[in-house]
């Protein structure tokens, strides 16, 4: 079924200026929340199909699903915002979640100054066409547009987009392609979410232990009775040692890579 519904997409393409146009652009904020846009518009003979795509969000009494209209396409923009990554990957959309065998989905690992994520994710390609369906296939790929675009507050650590801005931070990959000719399209990225606020305390704890180290230094080299400079250099020593220590802790928890199992 899935193959004639691509074939016919095929032949509307190839008598029309168009046909099909999808894009799904997911949001990730610098507090953890996932804001996800897609919107799919065709032309009337693939409302059936268009209308199978709305009624996957349909179920979610948080998403906004509006209807638009661009020349001689129809469709709809849905809208949904997930509080965290664990609503955002119970809704269980194909395209973000894990298939056996081809990819993980998305991952997240959690520490005190950063969050760390891994979307490993696959748009599956079922079908196998003929060679003369594939050439037909080929023929309008130029006509169909379907994109996922990643938005991140942060430079991604790495990734296998086919476009990205100057920032590092908009990711898009051309699923069309994939959609028309029945390959799988593998998408990957890795990513940081800061905690600002853990990194604001964690320093002003660090500087209040330099502090403290430098006052009992001075206190202890004017001190002239030595039972109460010995104390003095005892609480230095606490001070100098636990700043140390806490400098030491967060380089290790900074600068040590966050790996996710294959």
């Amino acid at each position: 079924m899935k193959k004639i519904f691509l074939l016919a997409t095929v032949l509307l393409c190839v008598t029309c200026a168009g046909c099909f146009q999808g894009n799904s652009t997911l949001v990730v904020t610098d507090d953890g929340k996932f804001f996800l846009r897609n919107k799919f518009i065709g032309v009337p003979l693939l409302a059936e199909q268009i209308e199978s795509l709305k009624n996957n969000f349909a179920h979610n009494p948080n998403a906004d699903i509006s209807p638009v209209a661009e020349n001689n396409m129809s469709g709809y923009e849905i809208r949904v915002q997930y509080p965290d990554v664990k609503s955002f990957a119970a809704e269980k959309i194909p395209l973000f979640t894990a298939h056996e065998g081809k990819c993980a989905g998305i991952r997240q690992r959690t520490g005190w100054f950063f969050d760390a994520y891994n979307f490993d994710l696959i748009s599956t390609g079922e079908q196998n066409f003929s060679p003369s369906e594939s050439a037909a296939v080929q023929s309008v790929l130029s006509q169909v547009t379907f994109d996922l675009t990643i938005e991140l507050p942060y430079a991604a650590e790495n990734h296998n987009a086919d476009k990205v801005d100057a920032s590092q931070r908009v990711l898009t990959w051309n699923l069309a392609a994939s959609l028309l000719s029945g390959k799988d399209k593998h998408m990957r990225v890795e990513f940081k979410l800061w905690h600002r606020d853990k990194i604001f305390l964690t320093a002003l704890v660090e500087l209040l232990l330099i502090a403290a180290t430098i006052f009992f230094t001075v206190k202890a080299r004017a001190e002239n009775f030595d039972g109460l400079g010995k104390d003095l250099t005892f609480k230095r020593n606490v001070f100098a040692g636990l700043a140390v220590a806490l400098a030491l802790i967060s380089a290790y928890m900074l600068l040590t890579p966050v790996t996710f199992a294959p």
